[in-house]
């Protein structure tokens, strides 16, 4: 691992501003750029009531992570769990509702930074070297997060704190794809934030005589589905999408292999056809005018959501449905499809301090998080997540689902998880690098500069990214 270059790497990505967003609770629409810049600690309250010791198997006979014994424990066996806004703090307190005698042992530190800013690096990174606090959980999104994860100085292997792959069987394999670093087990996560299209109701019984799910998946079921369709949303007087970038996270995710490869004595560039296939698409879209030409996060783009826009669609995740809710989207007038392609947007993964004072907690406590069915299905109802859980996403589709989900509601009643659950199926993560945030940062420049003309063929915007990557980068293409 080239830690050195690394570091650099992820300074000058998180220096850019990149408008990268994470998995953020869907009641208070948070997203990895925190309000709030004021650090803040507070200390899990106790209470009375405690948990049965946990045994090493469940009543399935699947092995499991044994809850520590806090007998002896004192001051000195409190872990600091970090992070840079309130949300991962929510959803491990559903863990410690659970085992209340573990409140006392667990400190929660936030940080109030962008969880992708290079203060939260700083933050981080400080608190491992000085050991004052010293950050036991360390979640991150998954533009950073292999930052820590790739680095064996500063994180833990899992695999030795007890985790085995029996315990991850109900994990979907982009999270392991993720999580897993030459062999080791780095990271994991309690979210499948897999990617969908949220589509108006209103807008499909217009055009296309039905708002039936089923059949809208069947409009927009492939790429050349999608531009039929945008051509008869147009004929309308319709946009298929706000911009032409909507559409960059399903079609990155198709990459065939990593951008960056390492032989141990350089790092080589090499861009697959995912990214000359997003540079064309987004062409397309914006030459063929099927949309508003917005840029994603800008206030145009927000607006094209309310019900007085004409804009047809939305490619998005779990947590997107607040951000859209936020800006004026109307609960019941949305449905939600796979689309061309199973892709994923963001996601937090949590690796634990190489030098934690209490290895046993915080395995048992990320154990608990990410693969306990009924912490998934609580964390879901409380919360809104769409949880990295197999048999918890199918008890949650069977029934389990709470009547006052969000996320149903803004879909008029349909069952969010049979879409995110069919898609994270679909995902493939194993051909991510800790440069990919910097890179896609060169690719939307590019792409932004093919659209308006300034680039007057894909191979000038390929040049201008691998041009990029050789001078900021210190990646030179083959």
């Amino acid at each position: 691992m080239r830690k050195i270059k690394k570091a650099l790497a992820l300074s000058l990505a998180l220096a850019m501003g990149l408008s990268l967003v994470a998995c953020g609770d869907k009641t208070d629409n948070s997203t990895t750029e925190s309000k709030s810049s004021e650090a803040t600690s507070e200390t899990a309250s106790s209470e009375d009531a405690s948990s049965e010791e946990a045994s090493s198997e469940d009543a399935s006979g699947a092995a499991k992570i044994e809850a520590p014994s806090t007998d002896g424990w004192d001051d000195s066996k409190k872990i600091y769990a970090y992070s840079w806004d309130e949300d991962f703090s929510k959803k491990l307190k559903v863990v410690l509702d659970k085992f209340p005698e573990y409140k006392d042992y667990v400190e929660f530190v936030t940080l109030g930074v962008g969880g992708t800013s290079d203060d939260y690096k700083t933050g981080i990174d400080t608190a491992l070297e000085n050991g004052e606090k010293y950050p036991t959980l360390i979640p991150a999104d998954n533009d950073v997060a292999k930052y820590w994860s790739e680095d064996d100085t500063k994180t833990a292997n899992l695999y030795d704190l007890g985790f085995t792959d029996e315990m991850l069987a109900n994990s979907y394999d982009f999270a392991k794809q993720y999580g897993t670093t030459d062999g080791e087990l780095k990271c994991v996560t309690w979210q499948a934030t897999a990617g969908s299209v949220y589509y108006r109701r209103d807008i499909a019984k217009k055009v296309l005589g039905t708002d039936d799910p089923a059949k809208v998946q069947e409009a927009l079921a492939s790429w050349d589905k999608f531009f039929e369709t945008a051509d008869t949303l147009k004929a309308a007087g319709y946009k298929i999408v706000s911009g032409a970038p909507d559409v960059k996270y399903a079609i990155w995710d198709t990459q065939s292999q990593p951008w960056v490869t390492d032989d141990g004595s350089k790092e080589t560039l090499t861009l697959d056809k995912s990214v000359t296939e997003y540079l064309e698409t987004a062409k397309k879209i914006y030459d063929g005018e099927y949309s508003n030409n917005t840029s994603m996060w800008d206030n145009s783009w927000a607006a094209d959501m309310k019900d007085d826009s004409k804009v047809f669609c939305y490619f998005g995740c779990p947590w997107f449905i607040g951000s859209m809710q936020g800006n004026g989207a109307t609960d019941g007038n949305w449905g939600a499809v796979t689309g061309p392609t199973s892709y994923h947007w963001g996601g937090t993964y949590v690796c634990v301090g190489k030098n934690t004072n209490n290895p046993e907690l915080a395995a048992f406590l990320l154990y608990e998080l990410t693969c306990d069915p009924d912490v998934g299905v609580e964390i879901t109802n409380q919360t809104g997540d769409c949880v990295n859980n197999k048999e918890a996403n199918a008890r949650l589709i069977a029934g389990e689902l709470s009547a006052d989900n969000a996320a149903a509601k803004f879909l008029g009643g349909q069952n969010p998880i049979e879409v995110w659950a069919a898609a994270a199926e679909g995902i493939n993560l194993s051909n991510l690098t800790y440069q990919d945030a910097s890179i896609k940062a060169f690719i939307d420049e590019a792409s932004t500069a093919y659209n308006s003309g300034t680039y007057k063929s894909v191979d000038e915007a390929i040049k201008y990214i691998q041009d990029k990557c050789a001078s900021e980068l210190g990646i030179s293409a083959e």
